[in-house]
């Protein structure tokens, strides 16, 4: 089972991005049930992991904080191949990713080494479904793009399946941040 840790994004968040997505010249757009800021991606996991894992994430003590989403970006350099919405890096959501790294490795889990850009992904880019110069424009036009802060008070576990349409991401588990926002749940 393919897993990652991430955060939710909340409907009235979502919605905004739809919005955003039909004003974008590209064909490959995210169902919007899909959205989701990625903090860790953990890859293959096995029974054990997960058990190791959602005992130290059950533990978690972070206080809860806001992020927000302002801009749009491409990744790819000659050819994009992700059109997203980008996330602001506050030193929190830092913070809360070096945490969870932590917590993956003690779990058994070799996360990804990658720089960390907190983004949403809006539409994966094919080559020939798009033109690059319309989309880059489009993304000009619209960096005003912003939404209002959104409180982050839980991780999610994440399952990743492909599709003959695209991968589906699966909620699995949600954890708490901090005791206070446990205790709350029960």
């Amino acid at each position: 089972m393919r897993v990652f840790l991430g955060l939710d994004v909340p409907m009235a968040i979502r919605s905004q991005l739809v919005l955003q997505q039909a004003l974008m010249p590209v064909k490959r757009r995210q169902p919007p049930e899909n959205f989701h800021i990625t903090l860790v991606y953990l890859g293959e996991s096995l029974p054990d992991q997960l058990d190791d894992l959602d005992t130290a994430l059950s533990r978690l003590d972070v206080a809860p904080f806001w992020v927000q989403i302002a801009g749009l970006g491409l990744f790819g350099k000659a050819q994009a191949h992700n059109l997203h919405a980008k996330v602001t890096p506050t030193p929190d959501l830092i913070a809360l990713r070096e945490k969870l790294l932590r917590v993956a490795r003690a779990a058994g889990f070799s996360p990804e080494a990658r720089r960390f850009v907190p983004h949403v992904t809006l539409a994966y880019l094919a080559p020939g479904q798009f033109s690059q110069p319309d989309l880059e424009l489009a993304i000009v036009r619209d960096t005003s793009f912003r939404t209002e802060p959104f409180e982050v008070s839980d991780v999610v576990l994440y399952r990743a399946h492909q599709h003959r349409k695209g991968a589906q991401y699966d909620a699995l588990e949600r954890y708490s941040l901090s005791a206070v926002g446990r205790a709350l749940k029960q």
